[in-house]
């Protein structure tokens, strides 16, 4: 889960959010958002109708029976938001085989070795292999280029991985955060070990929002 909603409707949003009727069920120390005017004035009644946020990492809005245009947009803001916040907090490594010297390749690979609960997804001869908050890229293609044998990396690298997931299946399940985010294909193994429990998401950031 990388946020809470708490809503006395049903609201239509991905698996990655805990949508709750009350705040006795929101996830402590994850971003909250708390629907329909009655609903917050009853949580915090002196909270100011103008203002989205109501204390750190809480905010509100209307109803979509209420205001529906408020209602789609700010849902469509923290949905949003939480997702590329969330990708903004790890790093992505690209290992360029031509660029890179010898001893950094081999930096990285002693650091691929390392870590624990490895994600790999394969997408149009890119593998992106997932662990430890880091996302490294793999040119497929390249690879072969510099002489490797790719299908023995391939097998090398599923035997260290926790998961290792395919293309089409997996893509068609994430493409609507894939687009949220600008195609990033490389976040899939991130999102997927989220959801399946791998990667334990608790935000504590404050996130501004312009009124």
């Amino acid at each position: 889960m990388i946020a809470n909603i708490v809503s006395k409707n049903s609201i239509s949003v991905s698996q990655d959010f805990n949508v709750v009727d009350s705040m006795d069920k929101i996830i402590i120390g994850l971003p909250t958002l708390i629907i329909g005017v009655e609903l917050t004035e009853s949580l915090y009644p002196d909270f100011d109708i103008l203002d989205r946020c109501i204390d750190e990492n809480i905010y509100w809005t209307f109803k979509k029976t209420e205001k529906r245009d408020n209602f789609n947009q700010d849902l469509d803001w923290f949905v949003t938001k939480m997702y590329t916040d969330l990708i903004n907090k790890v790093n992505y490594v690209f290992i360029d085989m031509i660029q890179y010297r010898k001893q950094t390749l081999i930096k990285i690979v002693r650091k691929i070795y390392s870590l624990e609960n490895i994600v790999t997804f394969i997408h149009n001869e890119m593998l992106y292999l997932y662990g430890d908050n880091i996302i490294f890229g793999l040119d497929l293609k390249l690879a072969k280029y510099m002489g490797m044998n790719v299908v023995k990396l391939k097998d090398k690298i599923k035997r260290i991985s926790t998961d290792f997931l395919g293309d089409e299946e997996i893509l068609i399940e994430y493409k609507n955060i894939v687009d949220i985010l600008n195609g990033k294909i490389r976040i899939i193994p991130y999102l997927y070990s989220i959801r399946n429990g791998q990667n334990i998401i608790t935000s504590f950031f404050h996130i501004p929002r312009a009124n």
